[in-house]
């Protein structure tokens, strides 16, 4: 990932949103058939994925405004676990939730999630590989309830959600396919 241009990237974005689509209908397939886990695991790639998209944007708008990106520490940010959950906890807060002013219950959502991301990380890892504990041998397939995993699942739906509005709003590519397709159907 070197250089891109802005166009490349708002194409970027679009083929990461897809792949967050796949990973959510994935891991609600396994959630409907009681393999917990592995629809966490999913759900997790999913809520992972997504968050590329604000760090590409980060990028977007640097070349827009002709500042120079790091590639290497864009790459970076790319491909850390915790920096992507960070980073779509943010986007998350910006395009999903609310603003409450007057509790302020999207600042403390925010919040605690930023708190979890390790927490977050480390349930992901005990969804996906056999683990040690004392004696007790940790299987993926046990590792994971019903309940933790649909509130992921419904969380990555969310954030989705959010996707779809803030790709709608500043996707010149999308705008581009949506007018070409409404063009075709005229």
């Amino acid at each position: 990932m070197n250089s891109l241009s802005i166009t490349e990237l708002h194409t970027l974005r679009l083929a990461i949103f897809d792949n967050a689509e796949n990973l959510h209908k994935e891991a609600k397939l396994l959630h409907e058939h009681k393999m917990f886990s592995r629809a966490y695991l999913l759900a997790h790639f999913c809520f992972e994925e997504l968050g590329k998209i604000p760090i590409i944007v980060g990028a977007i708008g640097k070349l827009t405004t002709g500042e120079s990106v790091d590639w290497r520490k864009l790459k970076k940010r790319f491909y850390s676990h915790t920096e992507k959950i960070s980073s779509q906890n943010q986007h998350y807060y910006t395009f999903g939730l609310d603003l409450d002013l007057l509790e302020d219950t999207d600042l403390k959502w925010l919040n605690t999630a930023q708190q979890k991301v390790d927490k977050s990380f480390n349930l992901k890892n005990l969804a996906t590989y056999v683990d040690v504990s004392g004696k007790n041998f940790l299987l993926p397939g046990e590792q994971i309830s019903e309940s933790a995993s649909k509130e992921l699942l419904d969380l990555a739906f969310e954030c989705l959600r959010a996707h779809w509005h803030s790709e709608n709003l500043t996707n010149p590519v999308l705008k581009k396919l949506t007018n070409k397709s409404i063009n075709r159907t005229s």
